[in-house]
């Protein structure tokens, strides 16, 4: 016989939890601990009659007409649901050490021990953080989203098993890409990026999306970043350094507002002192922005030489040595090209292959061939989608928005490029901030619903693990980080190097649920519309 013991006073939740778990399974016998007290008492008694105590153990719910049961070395406590104030976070060593005890009194079998559930009312009381271990099955906020209640108790029940047999919340099969967090430790923020410290080597040029409340501005709290650099520490620890990419202008002032407002912000001084000449190509069809590009890349950068197209055909017509009415005399070589996103935009890299080809068959003609490639950057009036960004930044240096941030670009030149010899020295303030950022690693999701998900992995995920997620939409400011913890973990049977990690979601709130309802309505429609 399977027994549920209940810690709880409020007479509400009590019918709530009996009404609940008697839907999901008429057999089990439910018992009531109104306080700390009293199960501490049937501890005691415990210690000598073991499983034969969880007959008398508590008391019924007035509703609970099942019939009486004599003790029996049969019985088993399957699972604990209590309040956090009574057996919670704060008594997480009593916690533990009732596991053991129920494992060693032949309560429950090591193979499946005693399933624990806290219930909380959302409140700043409450951090649910404490809550993370994987001795506690979940946290189920009061008052309770019925489906939900009777899905977590259902996981809870079952013990570890895949999600599909989930039979209370609709699922979805999906192949999808979510966001999977993984906290690290920041140690400074500059003007043009900041250096964490990493448990492992990043490669260079790694580029990686990061969520900080450092980065928060309008709607955004997250920008992309590459690695730029990366030294060892010791054996465990690396300090890597990482510059923003496609930075929001808002983001940039905001971050240079706040560092600049801090009295113990530090300057540093950057002066390129390159000899030859940095030959730039700028293509923009919007005439006054070209030649504003043109103004400052001249008046910043005493070894700038400049040339500048508003027409794509003419563009590739030189390029090809073409004698047309409009031709520009250019160099053999570029080292950097500033062009509109929009050129881009349908096309993206084979637009970019389109104009690498023109340069090396320029090189052929001249019987020469190029070692390297221009660095490109682009010039953007709109946003450019999220999505987009990781795909472009493959292939580019970076993207700026308009109206120009002037000083920004400056420092990001003079700074990663040696071949910018600017004509006064450029200042970078940085901040030394101990605080914590969290990466977003893009995971593959083959099936979701509003209590869990199962994510392809490369590796299995241990049973009890928990992991964050992002289930992005545009308002990122009020998109939730939902906690999963691993229910099961299964290879991929057909072959494949991956792994089946089914998540349940973990302390799941009102408006986490309306934020799962949304994102699931948005992914459905775009995988029909690719069907």
């Amino acid at each position: 016989m399977k027994f549920i013991y209940v810690l709880e006073d409020d007479v509400r939740i009590q019918k709530d939890l009996f009404d609940t778990l008697k839907s999901i399974d008429p057999k089990l016998h439910i018992r009531f601990f109104t306080n700390l007290a009293e199960f501490h008492e049937w501890l005691k008694v415990a210690v000598h009659e073991g499983p034969k105590a969880l007959a008398n153990g508590g008391q019924r719910f007035s509703a609970d007409d099942s019939e009486h049961l004599e003790p029996a070395s049969t019985h088993e406590l399957r699972l604990i649901i209590a309040k956090n104030e009574f057996l919670g976070t704060q008594n997480m060593g009593l916690v533990r050490r009732a596991r053991d005890f129920f494992m060693r009194k032949k309560m429950c079998s090591e193979h499946e021990p005693t399933a624990l559930i806290l219930t909380a009312f959302d409140s700043p009381n409450f951090d649910i953080k404490l809550a993370e271990d994987r001795i506690i099955n979940n946290v189920i906020y009061k008052p309770f989203d019925k489906l939900i209640l009777k899905q977590d108790l259902e996981y809870a029940l079952t013990g570890r098993h895949p999600l599909s047999s989930s039979s209370t919340v609709a699922t979805i099969k999906i192949n999808a890409t979510i966001e999977m967090l993984k906290e690290v430790s920041i140690e400074s923020l500059s003007e043009v990026g900041f250096t964490t410290v990493n448990n492992h080597e990043i490669a260079l040029g790694a580029l990686t999306k990061y969520y900080s409340e450092a980065f928060k501005a309008d709607s955004k709290k997250s920008v992309y970043a590459y690695c730029k650099s990366c030294k060892e520490l010791n054996e465990k620890e690396f300090l890597c350094d990482f510059h923003f990419f496609a930075a929001d202008n808002l983001q940039i002032s905001q971050i240079r507002k706040h560092i600049l407002q801090a009295k113990n912000h530090e300057n540093a001084g950057f002066q390129n002192t390159h000899s030859g000449p940095a030959r730039i190509l700028i293509m923009d069809e919007d005439v006054p922005l070209g030649l504003d590009l043109k103004i400052f890349l001249t008046d910043r950068f005493a070894n700038s030489e400049v040339y500048v197209y508003t027409n794509f055909g003419q563009l590739l017509s030189d390029l090809a040595d073409k004698d047309t009415p409009n031709r520009q005399q250019l160099p053999l070589n570029f080292d950097f090209v500033f062009a509109n996103y929009e050129l881009f935009e349908i096309e993206k890299q084979k637009r970019w292959d389109q104009i690498s080809d023109y340069l090396k068959e320029r090189h052929k003609r001249a019987g020469q061939e190029m070692k390297e490639l221009p660095s490109l950057f682009m010039i953007s009036r709109k946003k450019v989608p999220l999505d987009e960004i990781r795909e472009i930044g493959k292939w580019t240096k970076d993207i700026f928005f308009t109206p120009l941030d002037k000083g920004y670009i400056a420092k990001k030149l003079t700074n990663e490029q040696s071949r910018f010899a600017n004509k006064i020295p450029v200042t970078i303030a940085s901040l030394k901030e101990l605080s914590v950022l969290k990466v977003a690693n893009p995971v593959e999701i083959s099936q979701i619903s509003e209590a869990g998900l199962v994510m392809k992995y490369y590796r299995a995920i241990s049973v009890g693990a928990f992991r964050e997620f992002i289930l992005w939409r545009p308002e990122e400011t009020e998109t939730p980080e939902i906690i999963g913890t691993v229910n099961y973990t299964e290879e991929d049977r057909g072959g494949k190097e991956f792994f089946h990690n089914h998540f349940v979601f973990f302390g799941m709130k009102d408006h986490y649920l309306k934020h799962i309802r949304l994102w699931l309505r948005e992914a459905y429609i775009k995988q029909k519309e690719k069907e």
